[in-house]
């Protein structure tokens, strides 16, 4: 998630540059939405100055290289199956806004290549003893549990800086984002990596943070996308191929398995908060924590019976394990029995579970998920 407006000589040097099949309207509008950005400068001090620079730069860079998805679809850069997602992405966010009411403006309109897998890179961090996230503050968004760099050499500065300072920290790269209506998002080519399940899922789940975003609840706002993008596939698929399809059939399986390890690292996080209630030295708590995260390994494999796919069952060949990506699992994967209650009280109609979400204030957010 990012989202940075800056207003200066550079900047708007960069802006008379912009391709001119653009609006140059859209482009003023955009320009004073950094303005505004801007007028926070003076309240931050200057690590956050610098932050808030590097990715207003970073953003204006992707809005400079967009093109129309029209132009891109016809212009013979792209290979086949990149055109075939790039129709897909077309097809879900009409669906998305016509469907479930969702906020689309402009986004995923324009094509952007990143020149790499991935558009931006995530540092998040962690106390080695503690389940409790480093957060940073910024304007709009609140205290956030995590920082977004567009370049990976100043994602991997940030993460060694607090490691020095003994955290736990969990970098990781970035395919797509949403900007929450500031911009128009447009579609990156690392997007395109996706296989087509993700891809839908990650259409609706950014357009989701369009329509709806609770300041300072980043753990809820996560959950919620992540349900609304499972939910919204299932439907898309249902329309597009019907319930009995062979398709919607594997996703629904997919979404089994994904249960069945939520609930896995759940455990593991169960595990590790009660270890860190304990009376103990933290030297005895971090030789113990370690111990967790082996057994959580070695006996991972005893779970896949229950999976109807291999689709998670590499996962810990891929990642080692510390605080601060148990609690990015955690970020994203709250339990959704808080969901699930409120869309059947919606009688099982999402759009009207998305309008009552986007209703909710602040204080009636549920506690479990007040926790970043």
């Amino acid at each position: 998630m990012s989202r940075n407006r800056v207003v200066c000589p550079s900047v708007l040097g960069i802006v008379a540059h912009l391709p001119s099949s653009y609006s140059s309207t859209v482009w003023w509008q955009q320009g004073i939405r950094m303005g505004l950005l801007l007028l926070w400068v003076p309240f931050l001090n200057g690590c956050s100055f610098g932050f808030i620079w590097q990715a207003a730069v970073g953003q204006v860079k992707l809005l400079a290289r967009q093109q129309p998805v029209e132009r891109v679809l016809q212009n013979g850069t792209l290979s086949e199956q990149e055109r075939q997602k790039l129709r897909l992405i077309l097809d879900v966010r009409t669906f998305a806004t016509t469907q479930l009411g969702l906020h689309s403006d402009g986004s995923y309109t324009t094509f952007v290549d990143v020149g790499g897998p991935y558009v931006s890179y995530n540092v998040s961090a962690a106390p080695k003893d503690a389940l409790q996230p480093y957060v940073w503050w910024f304007p709009i968004v609140g205290r956030v549990p995590y920082k977004g760099y567009f370049k990976q050499a100043s994602a991997m500065r940030e993460a060694r800086q607090l490691e020095a300072q003994g955290y736990d920290t969990y970098m990781h790269g970035v395919r797509a984002y949403s900007t929450l209506g500031y911009f128009d998002d447009p579609i990156l080519s690392s997007m395109l990596s996706y296989h087509d399940f993700a891809l839908m899922s990650t259409i609706i789940h950014e357009l989701l943070h369009q329509t709806v975003w609770v300041k300072g609840n980043v753990s809820f706002n996560e959950s919620l996308a992540n349900f609304v993008g499972d939910q919204g596939t299932l439907r898309y698929l249902a329309q597009r191929h019907g319930a009995d399809s062979s398709v919607y059939q594997h996703y629904l399986d997919l979404n089994a398995d994904a249960e069945v390890f939520r609930e896995y690292m759940q455990s593991i996080v169960a595990r590790l908060e009660a270890l860190y209630a304990q009376s103990l030295s933290r030297e005895e708590k971090l030789q113990r924590r370690e111990e967790i995260f082996a057994d959580a390994k070695a006996a991972y494999p005893q779970v896949f019976p229950r999976m109807k796919t291999t689709a998670y069952q590499r996962y810990f060949e891929r990642k080692a394990l510390n605080n601060a990506v148990m609690l990015s699992f955690r970020r994203y994967h709250r339990d959704t029995e808080f969901f699930e209650t409120a869309l059947a009280a919606q009688n099982g109609d999402l759009r009207q579970f998305i309008a009552y979400c986007k209703s909710l204030r602040p204080h009636q957010i549920p506690a479990t998920f007040r926790t970043q």
